[in-house]
């Protein structure tokens, strides 16, 4: 399948008070459901049916790009990529290419007309402990590239893939949490650049053992670290090049490293007892069972994912908004897999207010496809 199939996933902006939110449902079978969710004002949320699909592919959801959702199967038994554009339904499998070492993180950039898959391999044979393995989509080869100005992280022994903090592309970079720290790869000329996140402490390992969740957004142009703590939910921004030389001259810390500014923190009993206070039917809140998916700097309002639903939270106003709600079987929240959308496609279609009637995932009936 040629890949300009894949090059209309972006044709769409999103309005300033719609944001858009990708669910993939994964049954205890292996089967899946992407769902395609465009939240209106922080509450009322519609679903896509135009963009939602049902499969009995067993897959797992790696990135998402300008559109693109990069997943992990296979094809005639063996492993691969797939690159899928959810508004043409058309996707492309891509081999996994042949590495030695264990790769440790995944990213996708799209820039609306060709797309790039990025894998880092923790190699111990380089100098620096890792090794980029690029696919272009203009060339479909796969290419190695060293990053030899930074040094890998020190890595835990075992990571939680559920609880793992999907990449992000934004500004021409793809941007992971690796080991305590933001390794950025900027596309253009393969450029890494590696940053302390304001959560990172001397020894890491230990918080992949935790359950407390993690998410980078993209909100107005800007990139957004959030993350949960013992204390509450906390968002920061990444400063960029110009605003960071400026701060860096009266900050204590060195401004080459430490590239954050502290947008918003909110402490646990207060948004456990807002929503409590606010809905009946709820569960037993436990500080790691809130997980941020997203933030709109605009709206001023963070999404949260919670044990059977996802809610809105607008620091300004103090508002806890419902925006869906999905069943999960017996403690297994982590089934239902929720990242931003930057392509809503038909926005407006069947509609369904949470003010009015609640939208409960998964879906009853939906198109079926196969990847």
């Amino acid at each position: 399948m040629e890949h300009k199939n894949l090059q209309s996933a972006s044709t769409t902006s999103l309005e300033s008070n719609v944001f858009g939110l990708v669910c993939h449902y994964q049954f205890e079978n292996g089967s899946s459901q992407f769902i395609a969710l465009d939240v209106h004002n922080g509450s009322a949320a519609s679903l896509n049916n135009s963009l939602s699909f049902f499969t009995e592919n067993i897959l797992q959801t790696l990135a998402s790009s300008n559109g693109l959702i990069l997943l992990h199967g296979y094809n005639e038994n063996q492993p691969c990529y797939f690159v899928f554009n959810p508004l043409t339904k058309h996707s492309i499998i891509i081999p996994q290419p042949c590495i030695n070492g264990l790769v440790i993180r995944v990213g996708l950039a799209f820039d609306g007309s060709q797309y790039e898959l990025v894998l880092i391999e923790a190699n111990p044979i380089k100098s620096n402990g890792l090794e980029l393995h690029i696919f272009n989509s203009d060339t479909s080869k796969w290419r190695m590239h060293d990053p030899n100005n930074l040094t890998l992280p020190s890595l835990p022994e075992f990571e939680f893939r559920e609880l793992g903090t999907p990449p992000l592309h934004s500004n021409g970079a793809i941007h992971w949490e690796i080991g305590g720290y933001l390794l950025v790869y900027q596309v253009q000329g393969s450029h890494c650049e590696l940053y302390e996140l304001p959560n990172s402490f001397e020894d890491w390992s230990w918080q992949s053992t935790m359950t407390y969740r993690r998410c980078f957004c993209e909100s107005g142009g800007r990139v957004y670290y959030c993350y949960t703590d013992f204390d509450g939910f906390h968002i920061w921004d990444f400063l960029k090049k110009h605003e960071y030389d400026h701060f860096g001259l009266y900050a204590s810390y060195d401004s080459k490293k430490f590239r954050w500014r502290l947008v918003h923190s909110l402490m646990h009993e207060v948004f456990i007892t807002k929503y409590q206070n606010s809905y009946t039917n709820n569960c037993d809140l436990e500080p790691y069972k809130i997980a941020p998916i997203a933030y709109n700097e605009q709206a001023q309002t963070i999404y949260l994912q919670l044990p059977g639903t996802v809610v809105s939270y607008n620091f300004d106003t103090g508002n806890l908004r419902l925006i869906c709600t999905y069943s999960y079987p017996g403690i297994n929240f982590n089934c239902c897999l929720f990242l931003p959308s930057s392509s809503s496609g038909h926005r407006g279609r069947n509609l369904v207010s949470n003010e009015e009637t609640e939208l409960n995932l998964p879906i009853a009936e939906m198109e079926k496809l196969s990847l």
